[in-house]
């Protein structure tokens, strides 16, 4: 078979829909659809590998090149908390207004200047910047600079007219209008300097069933997509970022059920409250003073009428008694779950429902994670106020959003399946490092052997059990989710000399952790894309 890569989790519409979506070009549809790329592509961004944000790093020209033949897609709507900015001690959001008439009257820099005396950085600059915590102006400037969005859009998703469940419909009709379809798109990058442009031809084919799969894999060279959401907001939460109600919450629910292409997993929470679960702290320090993340931040389900717990079990199809319902299975993904949620999580479903049903275990999902280097869940809970940009338990990135030891026990244990991101600093680079472009295949692979080592350092294994710890590992790039990519492998693109690195690295270290006995080249198979292959044959809804 030739040489092919799988992908647990990114988002291959997303820089084509968010460019096109509110512009005159969204009612051509020979531009709004997933093979049309948009020609704006900073191609030495691409290149130096910086932030995804101005470049496309996995549209479907790209996957096909690359030769991403699995990718699990994720719709994501963006969330309002980007735009929304903080509450005053009212509940009100800071007045646009307001802040403007301070900054120009000299009031906000006096107000920073005092907490500066007081030795209160943060004070301050948070001073200056609450003119971006609002849904003003200043604030759409910022947003349109750093997601290179046109106005007219920026209005929109800050808008009460922005509704999640509609965009997501309209991004699964934006994916489903060309499935199946032969196209041409054009592939764009820069190497050495100079710019290159190549015409690709092919096909994507949205996946309906592990036999489909199994064709388009083993029979074809089309890009196989599965389809999953990030954020279970996208269905409970509303317009006006209040929950629906939960009547409303599980008729969606049972619309997911149904659909033409089944939706494979859901990523519970995101970055925001999303009315059912605690999510995990996820965005710097800095982001921090112009966006919101306090609301259900780090922790567990909503109990009143136990509504968490209900729509997890719903989605699942299972019921309160942890039986089978004569129903799709729609999977759980646990990244940006707060670590309080994910102990909830394993406690109260993984655990019972798995000794109960051991031949049809739920497996634990972590789509695009990382290791905290930390043991346990209660040591996240702990630590989970005290998280700041330099919060690392070297060299691995300690906020409660990345596995502990505890996580990846319940991965191997259900036979789930864990991608590894693509983000400098979830994978433990801090801030303002400089990492030599030789050394980025090192830092991807002290994640991999510190997920490894979880399982080969408890001596009750057999053998066997800890080599089954590297079918539980595949990439899971988060490619053009506005990512800070490893700046070697900054698009799919670089899957290949990803591939190259992680046998040279494997090759190293083939005298340890079962390396040599298992075989350096099915190890990079396995990662690549075997593993994440496999599991969606194992796991497709029925």
């Amino acid at each position: 078979m030739p040489k092919l890569f799988a992908d647990l989790h990114n988002h291959p519409g997303f820089y084509t829909f968010n460019r096109l979506r509110n512009h005159p070009e969204e009612d051509d549809p020979s531009k709004f659809n997933p093979w049309f790329v948009p020609q704006d592509e900073d191609l030495g961004a691409m290149e130096k590998g910086e932030r995804g944000r101005s470049y496309a790093q996995a549209d479907v020209p790209k996957l096909l090149k690359s030769g991403t033949r699995l990718v699990f897609m994720s719709s994501c709507p963006i969330e309002k908390g980007f735009f929304w900015g903080h509450m005053n001690e009212s509940g009100e959001r800071h007045p646009f207004v307001l802040e403007a008439m301070k900054l120009m009257s000299g009031l906000t820099f006096l107000e920073g200047g005092v907490n500066l005396l007081r030795g209160d950085g943060k004070a301050a600059l948070g001073a200056a910047t609450r003119v971006l915590a609002n849904r003003g102006p200043l604030r759409k400037f910022v947003q349109k600079v750093f997601m290179r969005y046109g106005m007219k859009r920026i209005t929109f998703l800050a808008s009460d007219a922005y509704d999640y469940w509609s965009e997501f419909l309209l991004e699964y009709e934006f994916f489903r209008s060309k499935s199946g379809v032969r196209q041409s798109g054009e592939v764009r990058w820069r190497e050495d300097g100079v710019d290159k442009k190549e015409s690709v031809t092919g096909r994507y084919q949205m996946i309906r069933s592990s036999d489909q799969l199994t064709s388009v894999i083993e029979l074809s060279d089309d890009v196989g997509l599965i389809l999953t959401i990030e954020g279970a907001y996208v269905f409970s939460i509303g317009p006006s970022g209040k929950p629906v109600s939960p009547e409303l919450m599980f008729e969606r629910i049972e619309t997911l059920k149904t659909l033409e292409f089944p939706l494979f997993f859901i990523t519970l929470a995101h970055h925001f409250d999303n009315g059912i679960c605690g999510h995990a702290h996820s965005v710097p320090d800095a982001a921090g003073l112009v966006m919101d993340q306090t609301p259900r931040l780090n922790e567990g389900f909503e109990r009143k009428g136990d509504l968490g717990l209900k729509v997890t079990r719903k989605l699942l199809g299972i019921d309160e008694d942890l039986n089978d319902l004569d129903e799709r299975r729609i999977h759980i993904d646990c990244k940006h779950m707060s670590a309080q949620t994910r102990k909830e999580y394993y406690a109260e479903i993984i655990e019972p429902y798995n000794e109960k049903h051991p031949k049809r275990p739920i497996p634990v999902i972590v789509s695009h994670g990382a290791y905290s280097g930390v043991a346990t869940l209660d040591e996240l809970i702990a630590a989970a106020p005290n998280e700041s940009d330099n919060h690392h338990s070297p060299p691995f990135y300690a906020w409660n959003i990345n596995l502990a030891d505890e996580d990846v026990t319940m991965v191997w244990k259900s036979k789930g399946l864990i991608g590894l991101v693509f983000d400098q600093r979830v994978c433990g680079v801090p801030p303002r490092a400089s990492v030599p472009d030789d050394m980025w295949a090192d830092v991807v692979m002290r994640q991999i052997f510190a997920l490894v080592d979880v399982v080969m350092a408890d001596d009750r294994l057999k053998a066997s059990q800890k080599a089954s710890i590297w079918d539980c590992i595949c990439i899971g790039s988060d490619f053009d989710g506005m990512i800070d990519p490893l700046s070697r492998y900054a698009t799919v693109l670089d899957f290949d000399l990803f591939e190259e690195d992680l046998r040279k690295v494997l090759q190293r270290y083939a005298h340890t952790r079962m390396i040599e006995k298992i075989g350096v080249d099915k190890l990079v198979e396995k990662i690549a894309w075997k593993n994440a292959y496999e599991f969606a044959l194992r796991n497709f809804p029925s």
